[in-house]
């Protein structure tokens, strides 16, 4: 009674924190930075699709693609006109209130895995702490959606029993709840379902590379993965769906986009080390970017950016690393992340930072598997030193960024 009442004051204190931070940082941004002043984003695009007014994609636009973001805007336009309340506006309320349900989760995810409630708390607030939290939490993106789905995936990935059932004799619950992993983790951006289907990858992948074992072990999932797969289908079309009804697009041309992010690829320039900054805990600054949308964003590569490049090398570095520690009901965890460097070595290259808070409680988690392995009981203390110097850091550059926002005028009208 005790431990789940400890649990309760820990997770309610989280929640409180995540809205109180994400409330601050909606007070301090001054507004909506405009088409690519804002680490290469797309809020230009994205804020007349929240209020309504064009939901029609742009050539250049990936926001308008992601699978749920018709069923968002539909939901905060109903919202807002049954309230009287500015669809920005709510989504300014509803964000701090994701990032403190983001803490609850991860922290939980933390426990799940074999963490203490120290370590947990220590994990929770690096999180908070990195640069892709800090500059994706609030702001109108599509991209600080993602962890809530991924973080949700990966509780339900994670669970002991449901794993052993998974690859044993898979009940249509296990099946079901499977499909719901590859949907939730592929809810905000399609690529991201990699999250669940990474979970086929067997046990022994890093620590006793038999590669004709471990490809046959693969093979005799892939029928699982199929099934659940199926069902993962049925849920994000119900999405569609659901997105379709709110917003009633006769041309069905966010249907037919969501499938063809490809054409984005022209694009986007730079080089494969740019893919990088996607596991970033150090925010590049804002006025670090050459080019203006459509045409190519790039990072300058100097000492201001240094910090940014260094930190994702690190970063993907104690990641691999974390590899030969990571159980079966975790490796998906770490190879989530790899992916993305790898993913974002062909699509994103100079704006990969616009990914961060996809990977960032991955790359958290999996650092924390390999500092409690290193640091035996200094992970809860190591923890906090790092997330206190990185807090400092990371909302230094945001502000400086906000402040470039408003000399140089990167604001949208306000509506």
């Amino acid at each position: 009674m005790k431990s789940q009442r400890a649990d309760v004051v820990i997770l309610s204190a989280l929640l409180l924190v995540g809205i109180l931070f994400g409330s601050a940082q909606v007070a301090f941004m001054p507004g909506v930075p405009d088409n690519g002043r804002y680490h290469a984003s797309n809020m230009d695009v994205l804020q007349p699709q929240l209020f309504g007014d064009s939901m029609r994609p742009k050539s250049y636009a990936p926001g308008s693609e992601h699978p749920a973001w018709y069923m968002v805007c539909g939901i905060y336009q109903h919202l807002s006109s049954a309230t009287g309340v500015s669809a920005i506006h709510l989504w300014n309320i509803t964000m701090p209130l994701l990032l403190g349900l983001n803490l609850c989760l991860f922290f939980c995810l933390t426990r799940r895995v074999g963490f203490d409630r120290l370590e947990g708390i220590g994990l929770t607030a690096v999180l908070l702490a990195t640069g892709g939290t800090i500059t994706w939490s609030v702001v109108l993106e599509t991209h600080v959606l993602a962890p809530t789905g991924l973080l949700l995936a990966s509780l339900i990935l994670t669970d002991r029993r449901f794993f052993q059932a998974l690859w044993s004799r898979p009940s249509p619950t296990t099946l079901g709840l499977y499909g719901l992993s590859i949907a939730l983790s592929g809810m905000a951006t399609i690529t991201n379902a990699m999250l669940a289907i990474l979970a086929t990858a067997p046990a022994d992948f890093a620590g006793r590379p038999r590669f004709r074992t471990l490809i046959r072990r693969t093979l005799a999932r892939l029928p699982t993965l199929g099934t659940a797969g199926l069902a993962s289908i049925g849920l994000l079309s119900f999405v569609h769906l659901a997105g379709w009804y709110l917003i009633q697009d006769p041309d069905m041309t966010h249907f037919l986009a969501v499938l063809r992010e490809r054409h984005l690829i022209p694009h986007m320039k730079g080089s494969w080390w740019d893919s990088t900054l996607s596991l970033a805990w150090i925010a590049p600054p804002m006025d670090a970017y050459l080019g203006t949308p459509p045409d190519t964003m790039m990072l300058r590569r100097n000492s201001s950016t240094a910090p940014a490049y260094a930190s994702g090398f690190v970063v993907l570095a104690l990641t691999v690393g974390s590899l030969r520690l990571h159980s079966a009901q975790t490796m998906f965890i770490p190879l989530f992340a790899i992916f993305g460097v790898v993913l974002h070595s062909i699509y994103g290259l100079g704006e990969s930072f616009l990914f961060a808070a996809n990977y960032a409680w991955a790359t958290v988690l999996s650092v924390g598997i390999l500092g409690r392995s290193l640091l035996a009981g200094w992970l809860p203390m190591a923890s906090m030193t790092l997330a206190i110097s990185m807090m400092a850091a990371n909302l230094h550059i945001w502000m400086q960024g906000i402040q470039w926002i408003v000399a140089n005028d990167y604001l949208l009208p306000p509506q």
